[in-house]
């Protein structure tokens, strides 16, 4: 992941109200998939917390990414809410008996295809039985697949850093294989705009 984009995008940009509330994709997990009782999520790739901040008013989160602005953890005043500065690929997950949701937005197209095999065989691991893969990402039908310097495969490299688009059914299959169950998928546009970006994404629920 490119880390120096990261760490210097929330640095500059953390206060901003355009990306502090939560995403539309927490919402959308919290009224349709996580019920009234208490979980354990597992956030992977928080960014500046906000949608780790609200999901930790009703759960227990860990919000884990390489770039954790100091100023998100010195003002984090929810004890539910535990930031650990970590590459998420490579770490354990042994800082919770028990992971009832793993939580991504946006972070799945910012890794390698090698780092995607070793996250999903992770995930699945550690999921508690019945366990919740909640995962939002930029897709090949996207309208900035292609643009940009082209890296390798489905890689391009424009606005600054990486993405690695996801082909929808190429990734179904693959967590399909793994032994995950499918409980929602969701292709499109219309589901997180930000300004003039519009992007087509991939909103897949799997069910250990």
């Amino acid at each position: 992941m490119d880390k120096q984009y990261w760490d210097n995008f929330y640095k500059n940009h953390s206060s901003r109200d355009d990306i502090s509330e939560c995403s539309t994709f927490a919402s959308f997990c919290c009224e349709n998939f996580f019920d009234k009782e208490s979980k354990t999520i597992v956030d992977l790739g928080c960014g500046n917390a906000r949608d780790a901040q609200h999901l930790a008013r009703k759960h227990l989160v860990y919000g884990i990414d390489q770039s954790i602005d100091e100023k998100v953890i010195n003002t984090n005043k929810l004890s539910s809410l535990k930031l650990i500065e970590q590459d998420f690929i490579y770490d354990d997950y042994n800082f919770s008996k028990k992971v009832d949701v793993f939580y991504s937005r946006f972070t799945i197209h910012s890794i390698t295809g090698e780092d995607q095999k070793e996250l999903l065989s992770k995930v699945y691991n550690y999921l508690d039985a019945e366990g919740l893969f909640c995962i939002e990402v930029r897709t090949i039908k996207d309208s900035k697949f292609g643009v940009g310097k082209h890296i390798c495969g489905t890689t391009y490299f424009n606005d600054g850093h990486t993405r690695r688009f996801i082909d929808s059914q190429k990734f179904l299959n693959t967590v399909l294989s793994l032994g995950f169950k499918l409980l929602y998928f969701n292709e499109q546009n219309n589901l997180s705009i930000y300004k003039d970006d519009n992007p087509v994404l991939m909103r897949v629920i799997l069910e250990k």
